[in-house]
């Protein structure tokens, strides 16, 4: 409506970015539309769409009837596709040039393409309406209002009353359900598909692979896979996905060369495939359009890729997958851990480790150290560590133990973040995590790890028991409360309290005093707020034991009624 673009344009002109915003996506659709019919080029007519908003927010001062914000709008993108035409001598033929039997042959095609559809739309409503009775009441009723009402998730979810997720996940269950059937899916669209094979053949030309997908099953993959294909710049097929499907799966792959993902997504495979994609271009499509329409994905003879929701359709440039690197497979009878005892176990640990970019390679990940009775998992950057164990890692007879990079950790962190069980497999130099629907590979850091045991105190003169939440936030108060150019806090420990201190000033104190709950000894020492903190937050038990020896030598922490947990901070020099 006119009254709206002038309120966006009058809210633009004082500055507000959101309102000019909005015009934008009001436009950009139907500009580029324009634009991809004038030049019969999708990535030109992108250019061209860039340029024309950015004219419009350069000249909208200059506009004098906002009004007519939409003719002045498409004036600008005319006179871009015409400054294109001449620069590349390039003209547009007008429909009256066109020979008689490309208009004949276009309306064909438009009749092949209306006929294909109204025949598989009633071949599908035949075969839905047959399956029907094998889905459960409620998972039927959405399914009815989804195919044959045409209702969005949303409008069922307002007419069943209930959350829209709640609907989604009753589709996906009874399409789930519908896929023990695929054999007379298959034969009650056998009719459709010479007709189908002649249309696409005619207008797009032969495809290859042809999947569908729900947008945030496709999404979701994406973007997983797009931070480990994101992070590698040497070679620039690793920059892809690879998008691989057989008769009934689809799984997805990105590798840096030095970890790889490999998983499952849900998805109907219509016909067999692979190609390698771009992740970001790919997730930069998809998590534009709605989520109620499924998403068509297939591939072309030249390995173009065309995406297909709704009314919706772009093609982007795809690659042959025969220089993608092989990945490991984890075998079905590898060592299985407890998911949630893995995930524990990194969490204790990780954050001990130093930065990613730390060049002390051999200390930049995670050491498993493979004993008879268990397995150590160790992190260290010499000022702090932090060691926990689980049950013995039974991964091969080689009894060595290995150190996983950390950015591997991270991934496995997140890739697994539910998973009730992992498998973990070791194959050289490389070791695999896997769940039921993803693998995980990473290289191991070819380093001896550092002799950790000599930072661990063997004795203690002293010990005290205090809440963990009480000294873990009393310790950020102080903290935030301190000098900022001064992370070092003072704990003066005896048996009874424990009183925390910090500089304010040059000559101002701040403190505060917790009771123990129990405790022997006495010392002075000086430590890193930040890492004290962080510490606190790594350990899952409601009370901390702080045992020391003298204020020069490391402070260790251990959780109370967790055996084998501890961590270990180096103390810092106090003003005299």
């Amino acid at each position: 409506m006119r009254s709206d673009d002038v309120k966006l344009i009058q809210r633009t002109l004082v500055g507000d970015e959101d309102a000019f915003a909005n015009l934008v996506k009001k436009y950009q659709k139907q500009i580029h539309t324009y634009a991809w019919r004038k030049t019969k080029d999708f990535h030109i007519a992108e250019d061209i769409t860039q340029e024309t908003f950015l004219q419009v927010s350069q000249k909208l001062g200059t506009l004098q009837d906002p009004t007519q914000f939409k003719r002045w709008l498409y004036q600008i993108a005319n006179r871009l596709c015409i400054a294109w035409f001449r620069k590349n001598q390039v003209y547009a033929e007008s429909f009256s040039e066109t020979h008689i039997w490309e208009i004949e042959t276009g309306a064909y095609s438009r009749y092949v393409a209306a006929e294909h559809a109204k025949m598989t739309a009633e071949t599908q409503r035949d075969l839905v309406e047959n399956l029907l009775a094998k889905l459960n009441q409620k998972d039927r009723k959405v399914i009815t209002l989804h195919y044959f009402e045409n209702m969005t998730s949303s409008e069922i979810s307002e007419f069943v009353g209930v959350s829209e997720n709640t609907i989604k996940s009753r589709l996906r269950r009874a399409r789930q359900r519908l896929k023990k059937y695929e054999f007379m899916i298959q034969e009650a669209l056998d009719i459709t598909i010479e007709g189908e094979h002649r249309f696409h053949k005619h207008l797009n030309g032969d495809f290859g692979m042809k999947l569908t997908f729900e947008k945030d099953d496709l999404l979701s993959s994406l973007q997983v896979l797009e931070s480990v294909a994101s992070q590698q710049d040497t070679a620039p097929i690793l920059l892809n996905v690879l998008i691989q499907a057989t008769e009934s799966t689809i799984e997805c792959m990105a590798t840096d060369a030095e970890m790889g993902i490999r998983m499952k997504v849900d998805g109907t495979v219509k016909k067999a495939g692979s190609i390698l994609v771009s992740a970001e271009k790919l997730a930069d499509i998809v998590k534009t359009w709605p989520a109620e329409q499924p998403i068509d994905l297939a591939t072309t003879k030249d390995d173009h890729i065309e995406i297909t929701s709704g009314d919706s359709v772009r093609k982007i440039v795809g690659f042959s997958d025969k220089a993608f690197p092989q990945f490991p497979v984890v075998d079905p009878e590898a060592f299985a851990i407890d998911g949630e005892v893995l995930r524990s176990v990194l969490h204790k640990t990780a954050f001990a480790a130093p930065a990613e970019e730390d060049r002390r390679t051999f200390l930049n990940g995670l050491y498993f150290n493979l004993l008879e009775d268990r397995t150590e998992v160790v992190a260290t950057d010499a000022v702090q560590l932090a060691l926990t164990h689980c049950e013995p890692l039974k991964l091969s007879e080689d009894k060595d133990g290995f150190i996983v990079p950390l950015k591997a950790v991270k991934e496995i962190e997140r890739t697994f973040a539910n998973a009730p069980e992992i498998r973990i497999s070791r194959i050289e130099n490389q070791i695999l995590f896997a769940d039921a629907d993803t693998t995980l590979t990473t290289q191991l850091i070819d380093a001896e790890y550092a002799p950790y045991e000599s930072l661990i105190p063997e004795s203690f003169e002293g010990h005290v028991v205090v809440p963990k939440a009480s000294i873990m936030d009393t310790t950020r108060e102080i903290s935030a409360r301190a000098n900022p150019k001064d992370d070092k806090i003072c704990l003066e420990i005896n048996p009874q309290q424990i009183r925390i201190s910090a500089k304010s000033s040059e000559t101002d104190e701040i403190h505060e005093t917790l009771a123990a709950e129990s405790g022997t000894g006495s010392v002075r020492m000086g430590l890193n707020a930040q890492l004290l903190i962080e510490t606190f937050s790594h350990i899952e038990t409601e009370s901390v034991s702080l045992e020391f020896t003298n204020a020069l030598k490391p402070l260790v922490v251990k959780p109370i009624g967790e055996a084998g947990h501890i961590c270990v901070l180096c103390t810092m020099l106090l003003d005299s």
